[in-house]
């Protein structure tokens, strides 16, 4: 690979993007082994250069999954704007949730498959994800006439994304097996999981 061009001064964060997008790349791939190495090699750049903005493999991987998070929330919000109606609106943001992993394997495994590299004392409201999660249980709130901060609105959501990722990790490990169209099984996941909640009823 041909040595990529020097950044003028004052361009570090523009290499930090590059690191984070050849990572990206590289971690599409749902097997590979990453390396900082193996990243300075794809981006066009000396070791040293990676090392100066990831100390260790493990930060890399997070600010992938961070830049993933972020992406997956705007696919959901462009899937769902426009809709007026707060299930339809669900709907679309769960179906583009699991065409997103299907289309993404590698990058799915990342974020939602394998174990995130983070320290145990990393406070809940900095972990990846975390604002990912938080705009779900508010999609899923107004579907069932719910505040987002309310129990029932977080617990439907906690079992509506362990019903889409469960979808997601089957289609992906169990390809051959004979699935129904994937925007019938969201919809009838969706309107199980939230069916009566409004009147308070449970899950």
């Amino acid at each position: 690979m041909a040595s990529r061009q020097r950044n003028p001064r004052g361009q570090g964060e523009r290499l930090r993007d590059d690191i984070i997008e050849a990572a990206s790349r590289l971690l599409e791939d749902p097997n590979a082994h990453l390396s900082l190495r193996a990243v300075a090699r794809e981006v066009g750049v000396a070791a040293t250069s990676v090392y100066l903005h990831f100390e260790d493999v493990e930060s890399l991987v997070r600010a992938v999954a961070s830049r993933r998070f972020t992406d997956l929330i705007r696919a959901q919000d462009a899937a769902s704007g426009g809709i007026a109606d707060p299930c339809d609106r669900l709907r679309a943001a769960c179906l583009m949730y699991c065409e997103f992993g299907l289309a993404n394997p590698g990058h799915y495994q990342v974020t939602f498959s394998s174990p995130l590299p983070v320290s145990d004392d990393v406070p809940w409201d900095q972990m990846p994800g975390q604002a990912a999660w938080q705009h779900f249980v508010e999609a899923v709130a107004p579907c069932i006439g719910k505040d987002p901060s309310d129990p029932q609105a977080v617990r439907t959501a906690l079992l509506l994304w362990q019903q889409l990722h469960g979808t997601v990790s089957l289609r992906i490990t169990r390809s051959r097996f004979p699935w129904p169209p994937l925007a019938e099984t969201v919809t009838e996941a969706v309107n199980r999981l939230t069916a009566g909640q409004a009147a308070g009823g449970g899950p």
